[in-house]
């Protein structure tokens, strides 16, 4: 049976920040066939070329703003300048559409998932705007298909569209009669012949023709007035050459007249809000040109209210517009490079601009905000700025700011601690240029390196966290001193990576140095060297050395008692893990009574409902268990299941792991058909909960094969490890550590129904990969070398299974 998701869209979905349609809206040339494509034949694919100026953008939201307000479930629009904008743009929208993203699956894997539901999803209009592609290459595989599904880009690329298998609508200037109508409108002057010689002399772009009425009705200019200004400007202001465009001089001339005037106006009248004018401009023409948060800006002065009148002010000159939500500021691409090019042009007004932008950057506190939500979406904001500021090259002398390239360190940790690190590793050409310009040896540098490998090493990309580690402890050393804090830090982030991926041998060495210079330095009783004390513990316990760990964990008890209390949660936790070293170790008669002392304190201090003891009664389930207690182990875990169901649900994450907990133990006891009928229900319920393509629903799902091969059901059991295999493979790639298990599985399986050809080939494979990725003589690979080894013995190739086992 085919599974079709449901519709993409069950609510209205208004996704991104398109601009608003200004008042006096121009109807333009070709507008009739752009809606009868959208509207009336549901073309699939279009596509809006024309210079910089000509209107594209607001002919893309006036299309944007009639699917809305027709009611269409998804409206969405997207800053299409560079292929990662594009990437971290869908991606976002399929977190909003509610798409399963665990940290560890790629932003790429991700949009497929979103394509994917929306080429399956039931027929509905759904509009996605792609505005201001720079590349046609970038938006490749990232074209939205679908029952009712419209594409509309933005570009003044001119390019073959049509052998593309675009529709290709070309919008040029205003035609006269448009241009001299808006002037003469937006003026109340009636001067044609006036208004028909600046249209004239502007190539009736747009854009030019706009500003012009806007400055000109401002300013209380005449037609005539106007005119005669723009033709005696004392300044040149000629355009660089733009690709695919040749603006008249008077163009740049016009939009440099605007923010001329109104800075002299508010020079006049409101100096203090001049110098807001000038930081407006400056911070807007260098940061992303898709628009910037506008409660950023209320913070550019200390009198919010003042920069909301100059705001106001700016708009009402045409020079910034606002996005349809009120959210982002907005200044247009050619206004913004005029000002660039002429404001700018001065070396010392760049730098203050610079400054402006990068003080702007750096106010944002992501911490300061109590709610997950708002800091997720601030972190948001300020990764599409970092996307936007690397993508655009006049942009690029902002990492020259200490304030931007701090930022962006700080950005990387906050987006890794919300659980964003897959679009923080999106900023992975953000650090290379921020290093690039400041050189390797910086502390910005440094710190960026350093939270780029943790972001790589929390989305499971350990083969790209370790050389990053490494050199940052080396650049750390070298620039820093082999004692300095955040060369101990380093040290013990690049030993946490090496334990991550099983290298214990060069993981403890580090460990043990950061436990001793921190505890030389900071003393015995810092909380950097207690940490240190504790993951060198925990290396030592995950490498069997359970002496040295006992040793350790009972100090951090004694310490733990004295410096917070008998009582305290530290002494609890300290209790709890020295409990779970013994355990480890197979000293279950001194584990358990440590396990029970903790779960009765923890219960008389929180409470039978609290999470810890839950957590407590868990952890003593599971020593009874091992020490073939089982009966008293099923009881607690029974009454845990009881509990978790009671206070979040059935269908709670929490309830599901608890059942799954005490399926396991009743497979363990031999109530075999007691676990099976938990592990089948658990696997529906995750599944439905979770979605197919969660890793919970995967190892629900490896569960009840486990249980099905123990009971001999081994047909059964063998289909739920393929399909975990394909799915591995599919959502993960076949390179990955749980793929490399899951195919370890379904081949042990194959073995045990005797399909050993198909067995040996899975085996075969799996220690190719594993000696590739691990190395010869790790633990893991030495595993899968006697597997296979085992395997060839039983199929009668025992010449084969020696070599493997290293025997002549």
């Amino acid at each position: 049976m085919t599974t079709r998701h449901p519709s993409a869209s069950p609510m209205r979905i208004r996704f991104g920040s398109r601009p608003a349609i200004a008042p006096g809206f121009v109807k333009r040339q070709g507008q009739d066939e752009l809606f009868d494509a959208v509207f009336a034949r549901s073309e699939p694919r279009t596509v809006l070329t024309g210079m910089r100026g000509s209107g594209k953008t607001r002919l893309a939201a006036a299309v944007a703003a009639r699917c809305e307000e027709d009611g269409w479930p998804l409206v969405t629009w997207i800053h299409a300048a560079s292929r990662k904008e594009i990437l971290a743009g869908l991606y976002e929208l399929a977190l909003r559409i509610g798409i399963d993203a665990p940290k560890n699956i790629p932003l790429e894997v991700i949009v497929r998932r979103l394509l994917d539901r929306l080429r399956s999803a039931e027929a509905a209009d759904r509009l996605f705007v792609f505005d201001n592609v720079e590349n046609p290459d970038d938006l490749r595989d990232f074209i939205p298909k679908g029952t009712g599904v419209r594409t509309l880009i933005t570009t003044p690329r001119h390019l073959d569209w049509d052998r593309l298998g675009w529709l290709r609508l070309t919008v040029g200037t205003f035609d006269r009669e448009q241009s001299i109508s808006l002037l003469c409108e937006h003026t109340g002057d009636t001067h044609r012949e006036a208004a028909d010689r600046i249209a004239d002399a502007l190539g009736d772009v747009p854009v030019a023709i706009t500003q012009a009425a806007a400055t000109a009705q401002q300013g209380g200019y005449s037609l005539s007035g106007y005119l005669n200004r723009l033709s005696h400007h004392p300044l040149e202001s000629r355009i660089s050459h733009l690709e695919g465009a040749n603006y008249p001089d008077a163009v740049g001339i016009a939009l440099l007249m605007a923010y001329e005037q109104v800075l002299e106006q508010l020079r006049t009248k409101h100096p203090r809000q001049e110098r807001i004018a000038v930081s407006l401009l400056d911070a807007l023409s260098l940061l992303a040109a898709s628009g910037v948060p506008t409660h950023w800006l209320l913070r550019l002065d200390g009198d919010s209210d003042a920069v909301r009148d100059t705001l106001s002010f700016l708009k009402s000159a045409a020079i910034f517009q606002e996005s349809s939500d009120g959210n982002k500021t907005i200044i247009h691409w050619l206004q913004g490079h005029v000002y660039r090019e002429t404001y700018l042009n001065d070396q010392k007004k760049l730098s203050e601009a610079r400054s402006h932008a990068a003080t702007l950057l750096g106010g944002i506190d992501v911490d300061r905000l109590e709610n997950v939500e708002q800091r997720r979406d601030e972190t948001h904001h300020l990764i599409e700025q970092f996307l936007s500021v690397t993508s655009q090259e006049y942009s690029h002398s902002l990492f020259s700011e200490p304030q931007v390239p701090s930022k962006l360190a700080e950005t990387l940790h906050d987006a890794t601690s919300l659980g964003m690190s897959q679009m923080a590793l999106s900023l992975t050409d953000s650090v290379t240029q921020a290093c690039d310009v400041l050189g390797p040896h910086h502390p910005d540098t440094l710190a960026s390196r350093n939270n780029l490998a943790s972001t790589y090493r929390d989305a499971g990309r350990l083969d790209k966290a370790i050389p990053l580690y490494e050199q940052t402890l080396e650049d750390s050393i070298r620039v820093l001193g082999t004692d300095h804090p955040s060369t101990l830090t380093s040290r013990l982030n690049l030993a946490g990576a090496y334990q991550a991926a099983g290298r214990l041998d060069q993981a403890i060495p580090l460990y043990e140095q950061v436990f001793s210079g921190r505890s030389r330095i900071l003393g015995p009783d810092h909380r950097s060297t207690l940490t240190a004390r504790d993951e060198l513990a925990g290396a030592y316990r995950e490498a069997g050395r359970f002496d040295e760990a006992i040793t350790l964990k009972k100090q951090i008890l004694a310490d733990a008692m004295r410096i917070m209390g008998p009582d305290s949660p530290g002494a609890s936790a300290a209790r709890n893990n020295l409990a779970a070293t013994y355990r480890d170790a197979g000293r279950l008669s001194e584990a358990i009574p440590l396990f029970e002392q903790n779960l009765d304190e923890v219960s008389r201090a929180l409470g039978l409902d609290h999470p810890e003891t839950l957590a407590s009664r868990h952890s003593l389930a599971g020593a009874y268990r091992d020490a073939g207690r089982l009966h008293e182990a099923i009881a607690l875990y029974q009454e845990n299941l009881e509990e978790f169901t009671r206070l979040a649900g059935p269908n709670h994450p929490e309830t599901l792991a608890s059942r799954a907990t005490l399926a396991g133990a009743y497979r363990d006891a031999g109530r075999l058909h007691e676990a099976i009928r938990l592990f089948e229900r658990n696997l529906d319920d995750v599944a439905r909960a979770l979605g197919l393509d969660h890793p919970e629903t995967l190892a629900s799902r490896h569960s009840l094969a486990g249980a099905y091969r123990d009971t001999g059901r081994l047909d059964e059991a063998i289909r739920l490890f393929e399909q975990n295999l394909t799915d591995f493979i599919r959502i993960l790639g076949p390179d990955r550590p749980d793929t490399f298990t899951s195919r370890s599985t379904l081949a042990g399986a194959y073995r045990d129904a005797g399909r050993l050809d198909e067995a040996i080939t899975l085996f075969e494979q799996n220690l190719e990969d594993r000696t590739r990725t691990l190395g010869p003589a790790h633990p893991v690979t030495l595993t899968s070398r006697n597997n296979l080894a085992n395997a060839y013995l039983a199929a009668g190739r025992s010449e084969e299974a020696k070599k493997l086992f290293g025997t002549p």
